[in-house]
């Protein structure tokens, strides 16, 4: 049997979760995957409730803080949006999916995604502030919420709701450009 690391585990119940959702995500199958004892286990975690915790964190930095910081480096809001599509459009999707189903189940999971989420649509917000100057602060709130609810639903969809959802926003940021010509 081989000695593994705390990491070692994170990064195998979050393939787990990609592969068969939160309902397969055991110390016991895990182990088992791993190919080592589930005394193992708790060696690295005091329960499930930790491993979870651990879990949660991860995704959080690697899908939300590590996405927005790659997005915030630049200035241009324009090329921010477009840096926010390229990392979030090569995550998995099913991370996600299996995440928000957990949700429905759990509470601490509940807190978490919610935290996600909040902090999704504050980058949101901050981004529809630079994109349209000027705006309304309720249309800017309205633009945000629109925006993270169709990232949501598009992670339902797969490799090609990524996709799409960055084509739907581009059509909206097009909207927002000022139009040549007479206006109607």
């Amino acid at each position: 049997m081989q000695k593994l690391s705390r990491e070692s585990w994170i990064e195998a119940g979050l393939h787990m979760l990609d592969e068969s959702g939160y309902a397969q995500l055991s110390a016991e199958k895990l182990a088992r995957r791993l190919n080592v004892t589930r005394g193992s286990f708790y060696h690295h975690f005091r329960n499930r409730a930790d491993l979870v915790q651990a879990l949660l964190l991860r995704w959080q930095a690697d899908y939300t803080d590590a996405v927005i910081a790659y997005a915030d480096a630049v200035e241009d809001p324009g090329l921010r949006l477009e840096r926010y599509l390229l990392i979030a459009g090569r995550l998995q999707p099913g991370r996600e999916v299996a995440i928000r189903a957990w949700a429905s189940k759990d509470g601490a999971v509940r807190t978490a995604l919610e935290r996600v989420d909040a902090r999704r649509r504050e980058f949101a917000e901050r981004l529809a502030q630079a994109l349209f100057p000027g705006a309304l602060p309720a249309d800017v709130q309205r633009f945000a919420r629109v925006a993270c609810l169709t990232f949501i639903g598009f992670q339902q969809t797969g490799p090609h709701g990524r996709e799409r959802f960055a084509e739907l926003i581009e059509d909206v940021l097009a909207l927002a450009r000022p139009r040549a010509g007479p206006q109607p």
